[in-house]
């Protein structure tokens, strides 16, 4: 009876081995995210946010970096103008998807 016991406890430490990479695909289909690429999709947000920046405005970015405001995470850059005036930008990337642009072409 034990020598069951031991083969029928084997059989389910292997079934629940082989079911983990199935739980994290399935984690990562339900919007499950990995430390990577939360990392990379703030990375292209900051890029987002100087491109955004250097297009409206003009003059010389010195600084660029991520801040907590209102409990949203915001970018924060702070540019040279033209007249030698330190300006300080914080954008907020998810406002900005959020918005749709307003052209004339539009």
């Amino acid at each position: 009876m034990p020598l069951l016991a031991a083969v029928g406890m084997a059989g389910v430490t292997a079934h629940a081995q082989q079911r983990s990479p199935e739980r994290s695909e399935q984690f990562a289909m339900r919007g499950g995210e990995d430390a990577a690429t939360r990392s990379q999709r703030r990375q292209d947000s900051m890029a987002d946010s100087i491109r955004h920046v250097r297009r409206s405005n003009r003059g010389h970015i010195i600084a660029a970096d991520r801040m907590l405001s209102n409990g949203r995470q915001i970018n924060r850059i702070k540019l040279v103008d033209d007249r030698g005036r330190v300006r300080v930008i914080e954008d907020d990337p998810q406002r900005r998807r959020a918005q749709r642009s307003r052209r004339d072409d539009d």
